[in-house]
């Protein structure tokens, strides 16, 4: 057993799963709430509400991040060293192993954003522009070219600049020992120190819960990612009409200098595949 170093925690739920699986953490609550203090900085930029059924909010709140002491650190991988002790987790599971929704597993793989996660940003760019324009209705979409003034100035924000945004992040990991594509949803707002959202590719080991198993044949959509923040009925409207769209802005991005795979996840997830949300990344 090692001490661990994660680039990304959730510690509330890690300590959650230790309380369930009655693996003694010392001063707990303590840690909890010094973590969560250390979360709460974020920073917000203001817009006003818009029609559009409150479709785009009315305010976006920025990734933060915070840091882990060495005793803090110590802590987490004692509780992590537990949960396999006690065989809470599943660790690299394979062909063979039995896995169903709500399981802890360890995988270890090589990960890449995907193009769903990569075109979330375009579209959290769009909505931030619907705001700032007060556009309320969903067919204007089409009138903002990702070539305006505007568009690219937002764009050379997020992806020139690295303006880290408040969006959930799919990855593939690549490498594993199961048969079938495995992807990780890492959610923002539990980045340790210096690591984000953008750099979390390479090599890396995954505590997380199982949290979707899509049989062969069967799909996901991918709505959660790609369109994080708007409103649930709209991000079905949306998603009904958009592969063709996503498939033109991959070129757009592509000819902009981005490197987005043509085969990537677009709209949807299609099995066989296994969809985890990541506790900590190590």
């Amino acid at each position: 057993m090692t001490l661990r170093s994660p680039s990304f925690l959730d510690l509330e739920t890690l300590l959650s799963q230790a309380e369930y699986h009655n693996i003694d953490v010392p001063v707990a609550q303590d840690i909890v709430e010094t973590t969560v203090s250390k979360r709460s900085g974020g920073g917000k930029a203001g817009f006003g509400a818009i029609a559009l059924n409150g479709s785009a909010g009315s305010d976006f709140q920025f990734q933060s991040t915070y840091s882990l002491a060495p005793r803090e650190k110590a802590t987490v991988s004692r509780v992590i060293d537990g949960l396999i002790r006690q065989k809470a987790v599943q660790v690299n599971p394979n062909g063979d192993s039995a896995l169903s929704k709500d399981v802890l597993i360890e995988v270890e793989g090589t990960a890449r954003i995907t193009a769903a996660s990569v075109m979330s940003k375009v579209f959290f760019l769009f909505r931030r522009l619907m705001l700032a324009r007060d556009i309320n209705a969903l067919n204007e979409l089409a009138n903002l070219d990702i070539e305006d003034e505007d568009v690219a100035e937002e764009i050379k924000r997020v992806y020139l600049q690295n303006e880290l945004l408040p969006l959930p992040v799919l990855l593939e990991l690549s490498g594993s020992a199961l048969p079938h594509k495995v992807y990780v949803n890492v959610r923002p707002d539990f980045f340790i120190d210096e690591a984000s959202a953008d750099r979390l590719e390479g090599d890396m080991r995954v505590l997380g819960s199982v949290s979707r198993l899509i049989p062969e044949d069967d799909y996901r959509v991918t709505d959660e990612w790609l369109l994080h923040g708007w409103e649930f009925l709209t991000r079905r409207i949306m998603m009904a009409q958009i592969q063709d769209d996503l498939e033109e802005v991959t070129r757009q991005l592509q000819r902009l200098g981005l490197d987005v795979p043509d085969d990537d996840v677009h709209a949807y997830i299609s099995g066989p595949a296994i969809v985890i949300d990541a506790i900590a990344v190590y």
